[in-house]
C-alpha cells in the first residue's frame, strides 16, 4: 500500500515537530491549512510551513491596513468603520502592529535560511495567532453587526 501525500507530509512534519518542539500537525493544520504542502516535493519543510503561515499573515495584514488607512476600500468597509468605538479602533491598531512585526520577521527569514530561526518563528507565530484570532473574531462579529445595521437602515442598498 502506497503512502498518500498527506500521510507523507504528516510523517515528515512529525520529524521536525519532535526536533524543534513545534505544535502538532493537526493544530497547525487547523489554523494554517498546511495540507497544501503535500503537493510539493522536497525542499525545506519548516521553511514551507513558515511560508504558509506568512500567506495568512499577509492577507490579514492587508485587511487590517485597509481598516486603518481606508483610502479606497471596498464600500462595505465604510459601513462598519464609521461606527467603531475607540476601543475597537485601538484593538485594530494593536493587531495590525503585531501582524506587521510578524511580516518584518518573515521578510528577514525569507532572505537567509536558518532552520532554528524558522522553527522559532513557527512556534511563536502559532502561539501569537492563538491570542490574535480571538480578538479578530470579536472584531469581525462587530463588523457583521454594523454592516447588517447599516444595510437595514438604508433599505438593503448602498444607494438607498
Amino acid at each position: 500500500m502506497e503512502e498518500n501525500d498527506i500521510e507523507r507530509l504528516k510523517r515528515e512534519y512529525l520529524a521536525i515537530e519532535k526536533k524543534h518542539s513545534l505544535p502538532s500537525f493537526e493544530r497547525i493544520q487547523e489554523d494554517f491549512d498546511i495540507e497544501k504542502l503535500s503537493e510539493k516535493e522536497g525542499g525545506f519543510l519548516i521553511r514551507d510551513v513558515r511560508r504558509i503561515i506568512g500567506e495568512k499573515v499577509g492577507a490579514y495584514l492587508h485587511f487590517f491596513e485597509t481598516l486603518i488607512n481606508p483610502s479606497s476600500p471596498p464600500l462595505f468597509v465604510f459601513s462598519f468603520l464609521k461606527n467603531l468605538s475607540e476601543s475597537d479602533k485601538k484593538e485594530i491598531k494593536e493587531i495590525y502592529k503585531e501582524l506587521s512585526r510578524m511580516q518584518i520577521k518573515l521578510i528577514r527569514l525569507d532572505t537567509v535560511y536558518n532552520e532554528n530561526e524558522e522553527s522559532e518563528f513557527v512556534k511563536r507565530a502559532f502561539n501569537d495567532w492563538q491570542k490574535m484570532k480571538k480578538k479578530i473574531v470579536s472584531l469581525v462579529e462587530i463588523f457583521e453587526k454594523e454592516f447588517e445595521k447599516s444595510t437595514v437602515e438604508k433599505g438593503n442598498s448602498y444607494f438607498g
